[in-house]
């Protein structure tokens, strides 16, 4: 038996073994079993590109990790996750009449996050009190204290569960694909950082481009023209950094679409190149989204100048991690900014960053400060 059918054997057997208990717990963290069937899909594939690295006497932790982020990432879908056409169609979802117990999801959507997370961590992953309130950052007393009260509400109301539609087989499938083309991706990077790491005196020796004059600027008219002179003149780069057109774009040049405004750009350094992306829009049903618990300290909403901010962390197994900054300015313009240490970006799509590729860089070049001097920035409006 070769390393591959060993893998596709071990993991499968665990598939067979925890997908369900996996399923229930994305449940309790987001409500519907549809998207929970979605939650674990991903944190399943993820376990499979990650699984000759896993210490096998911890599986089920790891696997608790990733599906409680994958369950805080699919809160966040804006312009950086998008539906992607596959091959293939999918299996059918579960009929309406199979759906959760509208009694059970009322209760659900009736806890505080806080008692949510407890009950999950506690009752379904069967953590110690000490475990939990270290997970969560929160005192033993009140643990006990929310998982009282959140029991109290839940017991008895997981009843009539749809059929599951995880397979295992789709699963390996999906993983065998990812984990091809990271590895191909990995190749790619390789050879990148070598161009790039003979290029860096040439960059670092270029003016910045923030404020030197640019031909493709110059063709820019309009609301966009301004916004691009607002953020190149907002010196919000570190020394050392230089701005670098991304597939398809200009660097740090807005352009309109569909009333969205983007701009984006690849920054270089001697540490290596990351992404960074800014997105403006206008949407009177807008809001800027609340921390969850399992985000922690990770998470964080203030008030800066007047603009309401969250920023945040999302985080992948392997390293890579990006600074996520939403922010509701007073006229009505909502801002969504990212930062990556990965320097890749989506072929069908001009100026997205692709958070699937490896990373190509310790950390990203623009932290969360400076994403939100960026997102509170006077006349950086839609």
């Amino acid at each position: 038996m070769d390393r591959r059918d060993l893998r596709d054997r071990e993991f499968g057997e665990f598939v067979d073994a925890r997908a369900l208990v996996m399923r229930r717990t994305a449940f309790l963290l987001c409500g519907d079993w549809h998207r929970a069937e979605d939650i674990v899909q991903t944190a399943l594939i993820k376990l499979y590109v990650a699984w000759p690295r896993v210490r096998k006497d911890s599986l089920d932790a790891y696997a608790r990790k990733i599906v409680v982020r994958a369950a805080v990432d699919e809160t966040r879908r804006g312009f950086f996750q998008r539906e992607r056409t596959v091959d293939v169609v999918p299996d059918r979802a579960a009929p309406e009449d199979q759906a959760a117990d509208p009694d059970l999801r009322q209760a659900l959507d009736a806890l505080p996050p806080g008692q949510r997370a407890v009950v999950v961590l506690r009752y379904w992953e069967d953590l110690s009190v000490t475990e939990t309130a270290r997970i969560l950052g929160r005192t033993e007393g009140t643990v006990k204290s929310q998982a009282a009260k959140g029991l109290a509400a839940l017991r008895g109301l997981l009843v009539d569960e749809p059929a599951s539609n995880i397979r295992r087989s789709e699963v390996i499938r999906a993983g065998r694909t990812k984990l091809a083309r990271r590895r191909t991706a990995v190749a790619t990077a390789l050879v990148t950082v070598l161009v790039v790491g003979l290029g860096t005196v040439v960059h670092l020796a270029r003016p910045q481009l923030a404020s030197a004059p640019d031909s493709a600027t110059s063709a820019t008219s309009g609301r966009d023209a301004e916004l691009t002179r607002v953020l190149r003149q907002a010196n919000v780069l570190p020394a050392g950094v230089t701005p670098q057109d991304p597939p398809g774009a200009t660097a740090l040049r807005f352009v309109e679409k569909d009333g969205r405004h983007r701009a984006s750009a690849l920054l270089t350094d001697a540490r290596g190149t990351g992404a960074v992306t800014v997105l403006l829009y206008r949407d009177p049903t807008a809001v800027v989204p609340d921390c969850l618990p399992v985000e922690g300290t990770d998470c964080r909403i203030e008030q800066v100048n007047g603009v309401k901010v969250r920023s945040g962390v999302a985080r992948r197994e392997d390293g890579a991690y990006a600074y996520d900054v939403r922010a509701l300015r007073p006229d009505g313009t909502y801002v969504e900014i990212r930062s990556l240490n990965i320097g890749s970006f989506l072929a069908d799509a001009p100026g997205v960053p692709d958070w699937n590729a490896p990373a190509t860089r310790p950390e990203p070049v623009l932290d969360r400060a400076a994403l939100i001097k960026i997102a509170t920035l006077p006349g950086l409006t839609a």
